[in-house]
Parts: structure tokens; C-alpha cells; sequence
């Protein structure tokens, strides 16, 4: 969290946060039910990613067609711990969660710190976004193989893998409209 040092001062024994604070307009369940939305998608990509893996296609042993599919591993995953790291904000909103050694002043309770907002609103939708266009290209770079070389694959398994891509692309596009749409209620202040 070298990034994020300076948004902090210790007091005493604590830490006091002095950086940016992100709020937004939208009820702690309202976020909560994104985030686990959100996760939702996430996983649900993770699980057509891994099974598009198995497939022993052609397009498997081409560069410009596997290269973007298995790059996807990487926003899938942060997208994943970024869906997670939201559900723990509103997890300590609810006054479940761990006390903190960081003390927060009454007027920003309810609010995120800048790292909060970085993990849990941001990278959420940066990888949304970049998996619609892993997935795109990857559709379009698979699509063009077919049509290059339609006897030399066994046409079964490409359509399966465009399907998986898809699938993905689908997946990856709702994640992105419905985390924009989350990231344009915060508002941030000092």
C-alpha cells in the first residue's frame, strides 16, 4: 500500500486517514447488491474462461487468436478481487468486519478512502473492459481463422470456442454497463 501512504498519519498508536474520500448516493444495500452482482458475472466469466481452456481447437494453436484469450485470465481474476474488496467495505459497513487500527472521523463514516474506491469501484470497471476486449478480439481474431482456413478445422470445435468468446464477451459487457453506472453515483471530497 506504498501507493496510498501518504493519505495517512499516525496519531499516537493510530493511524488517521487524511486523504480523498469517494461518497456516493447509493444505499449500502444498493452496493451490496451490486457487488455481489458483480462477482457474480465475474466467476460466471471465470467459469466459461477455464471450459473455453479444454476446448482442443485450432484457433488454440494460433498466436493472434490465443494470445487474447489467455491474457482474460488477468482481469477476470483482479475483477474478481475487486468484487470481493467491495463486498468487505460493505461487509465493515455493517459493522461486521474487523476493527481497524485507521481512525475514522464521524463526519466520513459510510465513506470510501481512496484505496477502498481504487479496489472496489475502479478496477472493477477497467477490467470489465478490458475483458470486452480481450473477448472481442479474440471473437473477431477466431472468426477470421475460420473463414481463412474453413477445411483445414474441425469446424465443431472453432463454433464451440466463438461461442465460449461470446459467452465471455456477453458476460464482460453487462460487468462494464452495470459498473459504470455504479462508479458515476460516487462523488469525491476532501
Amino acid at each position: 500500500m506504498k501507493k496510498y501512504g501518504n493519505d495517512y498519519r499516525q496519531n499516537g498508536k493510530q493511524f488517521e486517514y487524511t486523504g480523498k474520500w469517494h461518497s456516493t448516493k447509493a444505499e449500502a444495500k444498493e452496493l451490496k447488491q451490486y457487488a455481489w452482482s458483480y462477482t457474480g458475472l465475474m466467476i460466471a466469466a471465470m467459469i466459461v474462461y477455464v471450459a473455453g481452456l479444454m476446448i482442443n481447437n485450432a484457433g488454440s494453436r494460433v498466436f493472434w487468436v490465443l494470445i487474447p484469450f489467455v491474457t482474460m485470465i488477468f482481469p477476470i481474476s483482479y475483477g474478481i478481487m475487486g468484487g470481493v474488496s467491495l463486498l468487505l467495505f460493505c461487509r465493515n459497513q455493517e459493522g461486521k468486519g474487523q476493527t481497524s487500527q485507521v481512525v475514522i472521523p464521524e463526519e466520513h463514516v459510510g465513506h470510501m478512502t481512496r484505496a477502498q474506491y481504487e479496489k472496489g469501484i475502479r478496477r472493477p470497471v477497467r477490467c470489465s473492459i478490458a475483458i470486452v476486449g480481450f473477448a472481442f478480439f479474440t471473437c473477431v481474431a477466431d472468426l477470421i481463422l475460420i473463414l481463412l482456413k474453413p477445411t483445414d478445422l474441425v469446424l465443431t470445435r472453432e463454433l464451440l470456442f466463438e461461442v465460449v468468446s461470446a459467452i465471455t464477451l456477453t458476460l464482460g459487457s453487462a460487468a462494464a454497463v452495470q459498473s459504470c453506472r455504479t462508479k458515476v453515483k460516487f462523488a469525491i471530497f476532501e
